[in-house]
């Protein structure tokens, strides 16, 4: 007699476009390309690795047994993608390595492999310590935090996100030796001493995604793995080996001086004067004549882009020039209408802030750029 089960269309869709992703890079075990599908008591497994990145979700069916086997991955998210809502049927004939997907309409005929051959998954034992984050503020610190990671590989740490925990706040830090970001999340982890976890930024990517909105994540962290548990999803990665920058030694401590900037009038100034920036022409001028900023872009061979905007705050001349990337990726992930560069003078670090973060701060750290004043 077949076995066969009913899922949800929508809820195997999305936990399959969670998955897919530890799919996507070239390996060298073939079933590496699969997804480990195990039924049990009403309830469905899933899990995908490539040993670097691990995913097991968990989803409700309806039918009695159980089953395991090893479905070649990519056509199977494809084809659950495209099949109409509803409810799926995943049968498996008594006899054959075969599964059929079946909706109404359709049929879909899967070759799969016995179970026994699937890598066992990473798992954090259980005297690990483990920190309770909420899910929302967890993944919006990841989304500023990460913001300036090195795209340079041959720098692994850099290359890497750094979660700092503390027995007060998870910190989430990145920098490419160029800037810094940095936020702090207040936080009674229950830890006794500190922790400096070095996660690759591919995970971290995933994370916004992933994650849900409600309820806590768990973290957990041993020497090799973090572990991140959240109902109905479990998530593992390889952390990275090597030492951080000790990146507190570069907070700037007494910035009495400040402007805030519209945050849209100012990133949509920015496209248009870098409309003539190239790969070797990136630093902008941005000269503060209250309550004037004058945005100053100029090409040793194409000529001179400019806008004007207005600012509030500190109504002395400030001339300042940063690469304009580093200011366009900030303005496009900061929540907000407004933000807020702190400084000293015209010379050293200076800090964007975001007002409107409540349950946070963030602190975005650039070092002007040396340049002469245009004529």
């Amino acid at each position: 007699m077949n076995f066969q089960v009913q899922v949800s269309k929508e809820r195997l869709d999305k936990t399959l476009g969670i998955l897919k992703h530890a799919l996507e890079r070239r390996v060298t075990l073939p079933i590496l390309q699969h997804v480990l599908v195990e039924v049990q008591d009403q309830e469905m497994t899933l899990k995908a690795t490539d040993m670097e990145l691990a995913f097991e979700a968990t989803l409700p069916v309806e039918g009695k047994g159980s089953r395991v086997s090893a479905i070649p991955g990519k056509k199977f998210v494809e084809t659950v993608r495209i099949y109409p809502e509803g409810l799926l049927t995943l049968e498996w004939p008594e006899n054959g390595n075969r599964l059929w997907l079946r909706a109404k309409g359709f049929n879909s005929e899967h070759n799969v492999q016995p179970g026994e051959g699937f890598p066992e998954l990473p798992s954090p034992d259980v005297n690990l310590p483990i920190v309770q984050v909420p899910a929302q503020a967890f993944r919006k610190a990841i989304q500023l935090g990460s913001l300036a990671v090195s795209k340079d590989a041959t720098k692994p740490a850099l290359s890497g996100v750094l979660l700092h925990l503390s027995p007060t706040f998870l910190r989430v830090v990145s920098t490419d030796g160029f800037r810094l970001a940095v936020v702090e999340l207040p936080l009674d982890t229950g830890l006794e001493t500190e922790a400096r976890l070095i996660v690759p930024k591919r995970a971290l990517d995933l994370l916004p995604s992933s994650l849900g909105d409600e309820n806590q994540i768990s973290l957990s962290w041993d020497d090799r793995s973090l572990f991140l548990d959240q109902p109905g999803l479990k998530f593992s990665t390889r952390r990275v080996t090597g030492n951080y920058p000790a990146y507190e030694k570069v907070l700037p401590s007494e910035l009495p001086k400040r402007v805030i900037i519209d945050r849209e009038d100012f990133l949509h100034t920015l496209r248009i004067v870098g409309l003539k920036k190239d790969d070797y022409n990136k630093n902008v001028r941005l000269f503060f004549e209250f309550p004037n900023l004058r945005v100053y872009f100029q090409h040793p061979d194409e000529g001179v882009n400019q806008g004007t905007i207005n600012f509030s705050g500190e109504e002395q001349e400030l001339q300042l020039a940063f690469n304009i990337d580093y200011l366009t990726e900030l303005l496009d992930r900061i929540p907000g209408d407004e933000v807020i560069y702190q400084f000293k003078d015209d010379v050293g670090q200076g800090i964007f802030m975001s007002p409107s973060l409540e349950d946070m701060s963030f602190r975005y750290i650039l070092m002007p750029v040396k340049f002469a004043n245009p004529n």
